[in-house]
């Protein structure tokens, strides 16, 4: 295999303050959650790189708040990309795959109660996973 790429999330940036309501560091948080599942799912693997390759697609949840009726409060948030990623094994050989990365975060407005789910579907499509398709039922998941 030829060199492996940089991480790359240049087509989040655009959005990167609202990454922020799932995370202080969004894009270390991304990377953290990707390499735990496939640590898990294959141990001894490890994420090598991590690419953006889609503007975010966004479904958000408010309430009213009860100070100001003309605002709105965040509950429930997310968001769905595409991603390429190389994974190296414990013997040094990468693969790469790709996808649709999707966070969800729900009871926002309850710090205590928050709860964040984290998906990344192999070989998945915006239109099946994003917010015309899956991400929708995911972000009611509570």
């Amino acid at each position: 295999m030829d060199t492996i790429p940089p991480d790359d999330f240049s087509p989040l940036a655009e959005t990167e303050h609202m990454f922020q309501w799932l995370a202080e560091e969004p894009y270390e948080a991304i990377r953290s959650e990707v390499d735990a599942i496939l640590k898990e799912q294959v141990p001894g693997s490890q994420l090598a790189s991590f690419r953006a390759l889609s503007e975010p697609q966004w479904l958000t949840g408010a309430r009213t708040s009860e100070e100001d009726p003309e605002h709105g409060i965040l509950v429930r948030t997310g968001v769905a990309f595409q991603f390429a990623l190389h994974v190296q094994n414990e013997n040094g050989d990468v693969s790469e795959f790709g996808g649709v990365f999707s966070w969800v975060g729900v009871c926002l407005d309850d710090p205590p109660n928050a709860k964040q789910r984290v998906w990344f579907d192999v070989n998945g499509t915006l239109e099946e996973f994003g917010s015309d398709g899956e991400l929708r039922e995911r972000v009611y998941f509570e």
